[in-house]
């Protein structure tokens, strides 16, 4: 899915792949005015250690998630609102890339004005790029996300 990534841009730093477990959860963040399928089937996750780490990070400063999300992460407002979190429940093995995100340029017009996104550097967030979760065209296939994914939450972020 193209969630408004600007090619060259953003990513993960010296990915490692890695299997994700089974019976965990796992999260990201995601955009309203997105279908369903970019919402749950987006490559870009989270574990819950470092989703709590955002979390974490917001209660201690005085953040929303959201924002904290959004500065953590590197995610310009060209790419994402930002104003929902997904979390689902990993039911089948599946492999990921996981590392530090990199630094990301925003759009030249509108919020970001060009402003170059860099992850926070004293905490360090962990992202998950998984591949494949969604095939755009491929419908009425089933996807990969509806495979391996259960109990799916989608929560509105204020």
């Amino acid at each position: 899915f193209n969630e408004g990534q600007a090619v060259g841009t953003g990513g993960i730093l010296n990915p490692k792949p890695i299997h994700l477990r089974t019976g965990n959860y796992y999260y990201r963040f995601a955009s309203s005015n997105l279908p369903r399928e970019a919402q749950l089937g987006g490559g870009w996750w989270l574990d819950f250690e470092n989703f709590k780490k955002i979390e974490a990070f917001s209660q201690q400063n005085g953040y929303s998630i959201r924002d904290a999300g959004r500065l953590m992460l590197a995610l310009p407002y060209a790419w994402t609102r930002v104003d929902l979190k997904v979390r689902v429940l990993l039911a089948l093995p599946l492999m990921a890339y996981a590392g530090e995100g990199k630094s990301a340029k925003g759009a030249k017009e509108g919020a970001d004005r060009g402003t170059a996104w860099i992850p926070t550097q004293h905490i360090k967030v962990c992202q998950l790029y998984i591949p494949g979760l969604f095939i755009k065209g491929s419908r009425p296939r089933e996807q990969l996300y509806e495979k391996v994914f259960t109990n799916p939450v989608v929560e509105a972020l204020a």
